[in-house]
């Protein structure tokens, strides 16, 4: 153990406690005026009539939705044949599934899962993690290059770029697919709508091993790329061999 802070009677400690609860304030404020100007931003039309396979046969993306008028989709970094899917994207996803449980229940918000790769393929591929989720494929559309998370795609505008502004990590040599969140809108009419979409680094953010690590004076594990301590779950030690 590496200690770094003073050491300090419990006065002081309350002091400088109750002092640094300004600035939780301040970046709890700022937080919810993010969030105020993302709710704001402009929508776009969906226009292509995307289908999708899945284990109930072929859904379109409007019947993704099910009983909810949002929809939250995970693009899942996986290429049809890889062995396993990135195991950062299921660690996240391992994360979500228990907030999915009472958030898609509730018929506020629907979750999917959807991947480039072929749909058999990407059950083999994640069959270890045990998971509720909605999974999808997308191999026989252009889903995940309209949205940017297959190498090559993106808007016409930004083609070729991850994160609309960033160059295609690795080029030419980077891998096929990577990974982001979307999140679509349905009215009542049908017409579906994109709203938002985060990718990279900044999906970081949605880590809740992150906001633990950062109550701990040693903060968050170094590495390159970050969470690199994850695996998949079944490749831990767990008595037994169950989790």
């Amino acid at each position: 153990m590496m200690q770094s802070s003073p050491v300090v009677s419990d006065e002081e400690w309350i002091e400088a406690r109750i002092a640094f609860m300004e600035l939780e304030r301040e970046h709890k404020a700022a937080t919810l005026a993010l969030a105020e100007k993302r709710r704001s931003l402009p929508w776009r039309k969906i226009k292509d009539d995307y289908v999708f396979d899945g284990a109930l046969g072929k859904k379109s993306l409007v019947e993704l939705f099910g009983k909810a008028d949002t929809l939250f989709v995970y693009h899942l970094m996986y290429a049809t044949g890889d062995e396993r899917a990135c195991p950062r994207c299921t660690s996240l996803l391992d994360q979500f599934q228990s907030m999915k449980l009472h958030i898609q229940a509730s018929g506020l918000m629907t979750f999917a899962i959807i991947a480039k790769g072929e749909y058999t393929s990407l059950m083999k591929a994640i069959g270890h993690n045990n998971w509720i989720w909605d999974i999808y494929s997308a191999a026989e559309n252009r889903f995940a290059e309209d949205f940017g998370v297959t190498k090559g795609g993106g808007l016409s505008s930004v083609e070729g770029k991850y994160d609309y502004v960033n160059d295609w990590p690795g080029g030419v040599d980077g891998p096929a697919n990577l990974p982001g969140i979307s999140i679509f809108k349905k009215d009542d009419a049908g017409n579906v709508y994109h709203t938002y979409s985060v990718y990279g680094t900044y999906l970081l953010e949605f880590v809740q091993y992150n906001f633990m690590f950062d109550l701990t004076p040693d903060g968050r594990p170094a590495g390159t790329p970050e969470m690199s301590f994850t695996k998949h779950k079944d490749k831990y030690p767990y008595p037994h061999g169950e989790y």
